[in-house]
């Protein structure tokens, strides 16, 4: 499984639509603080996350991954 986690809180200059597209995560993950104060993840990120998984930290809480190698398993805390 393909997993990305999004730089600087989803700021969209450093996340862009090409480069998400092309690596195309079967799961993405975004640390972002809940009312985050510079208004992040920004607008296009999100837009370019569209029909892609996502957990958000400000949504889920801590979120956890483990792999064997072969299987992935994530655990969230909400």
């Amino acid at each position: 499984m393909t997993t990305l986690l999004l730089a600087d809180s989803g700021y969209g200059p450093a996340n862009p639509p090409e480069w998400i597209n092309n690596l195309r995560p079967q799961l993405v993950l975004l640390s972002v603080a809940a009312g985050d104060a510079l208004d992040l993840p920004s607008p296009e990120t999100m837009e370019a996350l569209q029909g892609y998984a996502l957990l958000r930290t400000d949504i889920n809480g801590w979120i956890h991954l483990s792999t064997d190698g072969e299987q992935l398993w994530v655990e969230v805390a909400r």
